[in-house]
């Protein structure tokens, strides 16, 4: 199969994870807590380059990458902007961190504070996951106490697992706690999704996704032609 049929194919499949990835963002655009996410790329096929000459040995001139290919998608940790809610039992952390949710046998971690109290008098997440102290032991809200806070080293290198919910790596480190972290009853962080700069960026996606779409058009175009002339290129 020709070069142009694995380029144009595969910068469609990059530009549908563009698309898939600003419609994520722009579905949880009123998610408290959220973190939009963007994809970074890399370059393969990669191909010598040689300078042509008839009469002299060729000479390498660099090399050639045909395709790009999906790296990593990124959260942005940018705080987002925080809004006043009036709700007995949200939560909102001004500056780092983030509060801990216990989601089986591992603790998640969030800056969704939209929380409420199940039968137990236990404060929780919309999922039903207690979110915990200090101790890590479920927050009594009955008894007026608050969710504890909790950061690491290096939050670009959080690994996302659902919407607002991280867990460590080993380049972010580990949690531990930030007992002078300021939470704020009463309030929410809203999600940081610019949708401006995300339907700016959608339109782009499309239009390359199109013209990924026509070169593939072409470059069937041109091979049918070449058979046709006994001269496959």
């Amino acid at each position: 199969m020709h070069t142009g049929f694995y380029t144009a194919t595969m910068g469609m499949l990059v530009e549908q994870a563009q698309v898939d990835t600003i419609s994520n963002n722009l579905a949880n655009v009123n998610s408290p807590g959220y973190k939009s996410d963007s994809i970074s790329f890399k370059a393969m096929m990669k191909r010598p380059l040689y300078e042509a000459d008839e009469f002299e040995k060729k000479k390498f001139i660099g090399d050639t990458y045909n395709a790009v290919v999906v790296d990593a998608v990124q959260p942005n940790m940018q705080e987002g902007t925080i809004k006043e809610t009036h709700g007995k039992f949200d939560y909102a952390i001004e500056g780092r961190g983030f509060f801990a949710v216990r989601d089986g046998k591992r603790i998640l971690y969030t800056r969704n504070g939209s929380f409420g109290v199940s039968e137990q008098g236990y404060l929780v997440d919309k999922f039903g996951r207690e979110v915990l102290n200090a101790s890590l032991t479920p927050v009594n809200a009955l008894n007026g106490e608050k969710p504890a806070v909790f950061d690491v080293q290096n939050e670009e290198k959080l690994q996302k697992v659902g919407d607002t919910s991280f867990v460590p790596t080993k380049e972010s480190g580990k949690f531990i706690l930030k007992p002078d972290a300021k939470v704020l009853n009463g309030y929410l962080e809203m999600s940081n999704v610019n949708v401006v700069r995300q339907m700016v960026d959608l339109i782009n996606a499309y239009r390359h996704y199109e013209i990924s779409q026509r070169v593939i058009t072409t470059e069937d175009s041109l091979f049918s032609t070449s058979i046709r002339m006994g001269s496959p290129r």
